[in-house]
């Protein structure tokens, strides 16, 4: 059962994570980025993916397991040998407080972790490396508000020929033709360009006006737009935060919360939902138990989604509402549960 987990944790964390690996690649590959910068990237994402896949892949590892031993009539031997169903399903309940107390501390304490290293990581990768990632001939917009074409790169840092577009002045914008620059990267993220034998066009309503200069030196922030998460934050934070807001965003944060909470106790729920089904299954085998998992799932987040959408509504309270696909779900395994036990 424990390497059914796994390989199923590694099997749905990859479909899920194949939508952000297009996503990061296309950022990624940009900017000039490696490799290993891109798996570094990649493996911050997981431990917020493994909220939605734990659950999930314990519920199908007991499926597997316990499916098997219905196809080879063991649990029919165990039972014919005393045990009772509470003895047969203890390794699930087992594990299943072993997944819990795993998806409490990446809930409650890594998951918040890896996200502000995540943000920070990739903004240090994109403000870093993007600079050096100018091709000659192709207009670079990864400078907000800064536009710059290079006819000639002939190194990393060395270019020529450069029409830079600025516009961090809403309302004056400059042209700037420079012969030749240097790019120079700095540790507060921006970057400098030394521009020698130039003009700068600095146009208004009326006038246009034309400075010419020897060398001139040129500094922007390459902190890029990544948007804070709610994912960053403790659960106490969430609460605390959600104190001072109003409206969506305060029921955002209320939700985010739940969510913390409730998925960790799902794989509670479904140690005493799998093996009843399992058992329920009898020897429908493991394709059977694998198409049960996912369409519990698919119910079982489909009204989740459902009741957050209502709360942000305002047509239901965050608490008890965010609750209800949980509260449901464990009504069904205590009665599937008790139905296998009588059995």
């Amino acid at each position: 059962m424990l390497w059914s987990l796994l390989l199923s944790l590694a099997a749905f964390n990859v479909v899920l994570m194949m939508e952000r690996v297009l996503k990061y690649s296309l950022i990624l590959s940009g900017v000039g980025a490696s490799t290993l910068d891109f798996l570094e990237i990649i493996m911050y994402v997981q431990p917020q993916l493994s909220l939605l896949t734990m659950p999930m892949s314990f519920m199908t590892a007991v499926l597997f397991t316990y499916g098997r031993l219905n196809v080879d009539s063991e649990i029919v031997i165990l039972r014919a040998v005393g045990m009772s169903f509470g003895q047969i399903a203890r390794p699930v309940l087992i594990l299943g407080w072993m997944c819990f107390l795993l998806v409490g501390y990446t809930a409650f304490v890594i998951s918040p972790a890896s996200s502000k290293t995540f943000r920070s990581r990739l903004i240090q990768i994109i403000a870093t490396k993007s600079p050096m990632a100018i091709e000659q001939g192709v207009f670079y917009t990864l400078i907000k508000d800064v536009v710059v074409l290079v006819k000639e790169k002939r190194s990393a840092t060395s270019i020529r020929d450069i029409f830079i577009y600025d516009k961090r002045n809403k309302k004056n914008s400059w042209v700037i033709f420079a012969k030749e620059g240097n790019i120079t990267t700095y540790d507060n993220m921006s970057v400098g360009f030394t521009l020698k034998k130039g003009e700068i066009f600095l146009p208004s309503a009326q006038t246009l006006t034309k400075l010419t200069f020897d060398t001139y030196n040129m500094t922007v922030s390459m902190m890029p737009q990544v948007n804070f998460s709610v994912s960053e934050l403790t659960p106490s934070e969430l609460l605390q935060r959600a104190e001072g807001r109003q409206g969506e965003e305060r029921l955002q944060l209320y939700i985010e919360f739940h969510r913390r909470c409730t998925l960790p106790l799902m794989v509670l729920v479904l140690s005493i939902l799998s093996p009843a089904l399992a058992h329920l299954l009898g020897k429908g085998g493991r394709l059977a138990g694998l198409s049960i998992a996912m369409t519990i799932f698919v119910l079982y987040y489909g009204l989740l989604v459902y009741c957050e959408k209502l709360i942000r509504n305002g047509k239901l309270v965050h608490f008890p509402g965010a609750w209800i696909p949980l509260a449901l779900t464990l009504g069904l395994s205590l009665y599937l549960y008790g139905r296998a036990h009588r059995r």
